[in-house]
């Protein structure tokens, strides 16, 4: 195929002039030459090229096939195409990568297709080491059913059948649900078999910083943050990343799995605390208090109470019924700011709206009202949601 020479710092600028003409291939790869670099032609440029390309040499040179641009098409690998153009619409293209691992939902429809539909992901995913089918949370601490379907073990690809034949130990490492993953540059450990974590809500994490350098602006000092169910610790993750941001905080979730990965985490962030501190909940020498502690009686730890300016609810299902136990938590006679999220039927919005405007009272001077914004739909009925309130609570 046709290829121009052209030195390396003009790459850009030619390979945009052959793309304003219409016989530009519709893709193909810079490939290198040295200190030059070769831009195809494609098959349909015309013997005379028009103006500044006809100075560069043409070269012949062999363009790589395209590969796969999304993991469906790695499908007629693993499914006839009858069954895939049958289905076309409902294959599952929502997934949630978490660090070497990959999560995907399925449609009842076609969850017989399941083991193909995760060899076919894991095929796109070159540096995926385990692909699982999430059937959903369990328990009180929600934590996720995952189904191992497919493995990569030394370039292979292993099936569901496979990897029931693993040896214990090697099977243990492949199938291992404790990673790293990576939100805007911010490491955060997790494992979703421990302890809930959702990747999608890493867009919230990010306006948890900018509300909070706003309220850091307003008070001109750092701020007390509490986050009663923190988990794995990835609001903090963010939060500790703007230095003088963090002053004192409380990090606490009920869920004892979590606390080895919030103390890591915290622990990577500049937080002093280890593993063998922890006894319930527990104040550090520094004035942080972490550990396991129910959120509806941190009212009653007079440790606690009126220390903080800024509180996070993250309990998207109970947030209403928690709330109003957790207000006690904040500063009075000064501005303070709630983040909240919470799931629930569209049509309910109006009705909490009003119920958010009574419980976070009263709201400082020059800010708007509590409203509830709608983020994303998290079932066919439900929408989860988020609230930012800015109050000055007064002394009674």
């Amino acid at each position: 195929m046709r290829h121009l020479r052209v030195p390396k710092r003009q790459t850009q600028s030619i390979l945009e002039c052959i793309n304003n003409f219409e016989w530009a291939p519709e893709w193909s790869r810079v490939l290198i030459d040295g200190e030059f670099r070769l831009l195809s032609l494609g098959d349909n440029a015309p013997a005379q090229l028009p103006g500044t390309l006809s100075s560069f040499e043409e070269v012949e040179a062999y363009q790589p096939a395209r590969l796969p641009q999304k993991w469906i098409e790695h499908l007629p690998d693993y499914l006839d195409e009858p069954t895939i153009t049958h289905h076309q619409g409902i294959w599952p293209n929502a997934q949630e990568p978490l660090g070497e691992i990959l999560v995907f939902k399925i449609e009842r429809e076609i969850e017989r297709y399941s083991q193909a539909v995760a060899l076919a992901k894991i095929s796109h995913h070159k540096t995926v080491r385990v692909v699982f089918r999430d059937h959903g949370v369990t328990g009180e601490f929600r934590i996720r059913d995952l189904e191992p379907l497919a493995t990569r073990l030394n370039e292979q690809i292993i099936d569901k059948a496979g990897i029931e034949s693993l040896d214990g130990e090697i099977k243990e490492a492949l199938l291992a649900t404790n990673t790293t993953v990576r939100e805007f540059g911010v490491s955060i450990q997790i494992d979703p078999q421990l302890a809930f974590f959702s990747h999608r809500l890493q867009g919230e994490r990010v306006r948890n910083v900018d509300s909070a350098m706003k309220l850091k602006e307003m008070l001109g000092r750092p701020l007390n943050i509490a986050d009663p169910y923190c988990g794995v610790g990835p609001a903090f993750a963010h939060l500790l990343q703007v230095d003088g941001l963090v002053g004192n905080l409380l990090a606490s979730d009920l869920n004892g799995d979590a606390i080895p990965l919030l103390v890591e985490n915290l622990s990577h962030n500049g937080i002093k605390v280890e593993v063998g501190q922890i006894d319930g909940l527990t104040a550090l020498e520094d004035g942080n208090f972490v550990g396991i502690q129910d959120a509806l009686e941190l009212k009653n730890d007079e440790r606690l109470i009126g220390q903080f300016d800024m509180l996070l609810v993250n309990l998207p299902h109970d947030t209403m019924k928690h709330l109003p136990h957790l207000l006690d938590l904040l500063k009075r006679d000064s501005p303070t700011l709630v983040r909240g999220w919470l799931v629930t039927p569209e049509d309910d919005i109006p009705m909490l709206q009003n119920e958010l405007q009574n419980i976070l009272a009263p709201t400082l001077e020059g800010q708007q009202k509590v409203e509830i914004v709608q983020r994303r739909q998290y079932s066919s009925s439900d929408w989860l949601c988020r609230f930012e309130a800015w109050l000055n609570i007064l002394t009674e």
